[in-house]
């Protein structure tokens, strides 16, 4: 289906989206790894765009940070020179938040100006805008856990934040291949649409553990594939009392259900494109759907096998947006056509 001419622009705008959101996934990425995310101690939207601009101010800013948890428990032997270093990716991190809100937000309102923003496409945009907003403030809600009582940010609002922000990216990305291919429902138009809507939910838990794996720095212990330091499943994964802070709040019982939970992923993504191989319309997105699951399989043993090596942790991360990506093209496909936005 054609692109109806006065609607490319909008289009672009989509794709551009979509590239902004995993080039601050990637980001986010380096600071979560480097060890960065706490090193502005302060949430300052607007005033927080310009960074310390002299000496003086430097040593404030690093005053702050050394009065938090992770400096006096972790960092205790940084210099100034080090603090510039993690202060950089943050504050990257949230500048590129605040560029980012620009490029959503000022074309947003040309196209309403214009005409080509109405009804449901208006409404989407605007639950777009409105959802942009929300992850950053979920970022800051994340960044204050770190900041009184824990060296570390809650794994738990980790992932509200990671979810929200893939959230976020899909709604962008459904957008863009509403204009591409014409508008599309969520509700399944047959069974291979009702399959791949299951692998949702399998990967969105996926994504979760994943966040919370991130978050308890669980990647960094049992590096050894396929079993965990020779076994199944170690002592330590059953620690705790309840099963439940076992599976979610302990690094070991983390790392086995997100190792584990790769399989079942893997094979339901792989078993979903062989099912369907003969669909003519949908073999080639079925292909890269398939390949898509196979790296992030493979890029999470090897992460695991490094103790998590800062390119491959970042690659793995970039990896669950680039599968949500083709598994929401398998999606959109597969999905009851809707009336056009007139």
């Amino acid at each position: 289906m054609a692109v109806v001419p006065r609607m490319r622009p909008v289009l672009a705008w989509s794709i551009t989206g979509c590239v902004m959101i995993a080039c601050m996934v990637l980001i986010g990425g380096v600071t979560r790894l480097t060890g960065s995310g706490l090193s502005i101690t302060e949430w300052k939207p607007i005033v927080g765009a310009l960074p310390p601009m002299n000496a003086a101010e430097w040593q404030e800013a690093f005053a702050k940070y050394r009065k938090i948890p992770e400096y006096e428990l972790v960092n205790a032997h940084m210099d100034l020179a080090g603090f510039k270093r993690i202060f950089f990716w943050e504050y990257l991190h949230r500048n590129w938040g605040r560029l980012m809100g620009l490029v959503f937000l000022l074309p947003f309102l040309w196209f309403w100006r214009t005409g080509r923003l109405k009804g449901p496409l208006f409404r989407r945009a605007w639950t777009i805008l409105i959802g942009g907003g929300l992850v950053g403030a979920l970022g800051w809600f994340m960044v204050a856990s770190g900041l009184e009582d824990m060296p570390d940010v809650s794994h738990y609002r980790l992932a509200i934040h990671l979810v929200a922000a893939f959230a976020v990216y899909a709604l962008v990305l459904w957008t863009a291949m509403d204009l591409k291919r014409g508008r599309r429902g969520i509700r399944a138009g047959d069974a291979a649409g009702r399959s791949v809507r299951w692998l949702l939910w399998l990967l969105l838990v996926q994504i979760v553990f994943g966040a919370f794996t991130a978050g308890l720095d669980a990647g960094r212990i049992y590096n050894t594939w396929p079993l965990m330091n020779g076994s199944f499943m170690p002592e330590n994964v059953l620690a705790f009392p309840s099963l439940w802070k076992d599976l979610t709040d302990h690094p070991d019982g983390v790392q086995f259900v997100h190792r584990n939970l790769a399989w079942l992923v893997a094979l339901g993504f792989l078993g979903v494109a062989w099912a369907y191989r003969g669909r003519g319309d949908l073999a080639p997105a079925l292909k890269w759907m398939a390949a898509a699951v196979v790296l992030q399989f493979t890029l999470g043993v090897l992460t695991v096998l490094t103790q998590v090596d800062l390119l491959l942790g970042v690659l793995h991360q970039l990896g669950a947006l680039v599968l949500l990506t083709a598994l929401l093209n398998v999606v959109h496909r597969t999905g009851r056509p809707l009336p056009s936005e007139g």
